[in-house]
């Protein structure tokens, strides 16, 4: 197991002050199915808030029903491991051969993408990236949305209003804020509608 790599995680995502620690459910499950680096992130730091929230570390249960919703089905070999504030969701995937790789649900575009082709070098380069923060996780819209709409709970995540896929536009004059799990159910019928 490599610490290191989660270690230079929590130093650019600083870990909130309101963190919980996975039960005993949640830990066997992930022992299974994730890497123990993963393991290691939610033991010894917890799920919650990172980087005053623009990145959630995430029980998988949480948001188990959004993914498998979007993707068609319950497939346990995909397993979500955090939630950007903005809702997209990135998934650790089991594959063949002891082989993996995080992908992230971009709900607002209506796209899955490989993030990185391993899950060590999501965190040793992926997720930590500049433009990645910038870009994917939308720093600079996030801090403006903080500002006016206020912080999130756990639970919530920023949404567009109208959605993008129905013209509206990534800016805070479009921004709302809700239950995540709820936005994702939304998102996801009217893309069916479309």
């Amino acid at each position: 197991m490599n610490n290191t790599i989660i270690d230079n995680f929590v130093k650019v995502f600083k870990p909130g002050d309101n963190l919980t620690k996975p039960d005993e459910k949640i830990l066997e499950f992930g022992k299974k199915k994730l890497a123990e680096e993963i393991i290691y992130l939610w033991e010894n730091y917890g799920f919650g808030e990172y980087a005053d929230g623009l990145l959630k570390v995430i029980d998988p249960r949480d948001y188990m029903n959004s993914l498998y919703t979007w993707l068609g089905g319950i497939d346990y070999n995909k397993i979500p491991i955090m939630v950007s504030a903005f809702g997209d969701i990135f998934y650790y995937r089991k594959l063949e051969n002891n082989e993996n790789d995080i992908s992230i649900l971009d709900i607002h575009y209506r796209k899955i993408e490989v993030c990185a082709w391993s899950y060590q070098d999501f965190f040793k380069k992926y997720i930590i990236n500049n433009e990645t923060i910038k870009n994917i996780l939308r720093e600079d819209l996030y801090n403006e949305a903080i500002k006016v709409l206020g912080n999130l709970k756990y639970n919530e995540i920023f949404y567009f209003a109208p959605a993008l896929i129905l013209g509206g536009a990534e800016d805070i004059k479009y921004l709302k804020k809700g239950d995540a799990n709820v936005h994702h159910q939304v998102l996801f019928q009217m893309g069916n509608k479309q």
